[in-house]
């Protein structure tokens, strides 16, 4: 082969290269530009978390409707992600506005993982049908990791805003007054506060029993309650209400003591 016959040959295989290249950048950049957020900002394996995914930036995505989760770590859901070219009903998303959707779960729960198993969530947005790269880029979340100072009255996250999930917990092992000790609670009645204002009227809830003598409940301050526009939550107040015994053992109403904890700022 002589030189000429080289170098056109050289030419094509570059040209071939290069367009193979090409290609795959494009179809790559057709799929990135998802702008995720969570509420909480930061939340543990064992805290309802609701992810947020904005495609419009997505030019693959972007318009198209329902939209589903496809996730695969730390492993796949129950009862799994369906097929790529058949999404699962059950991992069909929240839209929340124009090109935005929500996926609303709690780590431990949706994967059947115990929280150490979770440190982080590898997921991607996608159509029932996926064929064709019709899905975002992978997204990954970091899962913050179980830690708390133990203490008979405690919040997720520490730092607590009022445009955040909270979970409150009442941990009767740490109580040092009888009645919260001995009472089994069903219920706390929460208020929240500006300055020495209560705002909106004290809500009375559910909570969930989550381990021996551990009790809970989860909420986000701006929907269970009615927040004037530019009102700035400094406090909240949580008494936790159940049953007991009288020194004859009748069964009556008792209450905690009333738990107060600051808000911040969160932006």
């Amino acid at each position: 082969m002589n030189s000429i016959s080289q170098n056109r040959s050289m030419k094509k295989l570059l040209l071939i290269i290069l367009t193979v290249f090409t290609a795959w950048g494009v179809g790559k950049a057709q799929t990135t530009g998802a702008v995720v957020s969570t509420i909480p900002s930061s939340f543990t394996a064992e805290d309802v978390v609701k992810v947020i995914v904005d495609v419009s930036a997505v030019p693959n995505l972007a318009g198209k409707e329902p939209l589903y989760v496809w996730t695969w770590d730390p492993g796949d859901p129950a009862p799994g992600n369906g097929g790529w070219d058949n999404s699962n009903e059950g991992r069909k998303m929240t839209k929340e506005g124009p090109n935005k959707w929500s996926w609303t779960f709690t780590p431990t729960q949706f994967y059947g993982k115990s929280p150490a198993e979770i440190t982080r969530i590898a997921f991607l947005v996608k159509a029932k049908d996926g064929t064709g790269d019709v899905k975002t880029s992978d997204i990954i979340l970091t899962v913050a990791p179980l830690v708390y100072v133990p203490n008979v009255f405690r919040t997720f996250p520490k730092v607590v805003g009022q445009n955040e999930v909270i979970t409150v917990y009442l941990d009767q092992a740490l109580a040092t007054d009888v009645t919260t000790q001995r009472m089994t609670p069903t219920q706390a009645r929460i208020s929240l506060w500006s300055g020495n204002t209560m705002v909106d009227v004290e809500k009375t809830v559910t909570v969930v029993m989550r381990s021996d003598k551990v009790y809970s409940y989860t909420f986000l301050p701006s929907k269970l309650f009615t927040i004037p526009a530019g009102t700035n939550i400094t406090k909240m107040r949580v008494t936790f209400k159940g049953t007991g015994k009288d020194s004859n053992g009748n069964t009556i109403n008792v209450e905690s003591l009333t738990f107060e904890y600051g808000f911040d700022e969160l932006k």
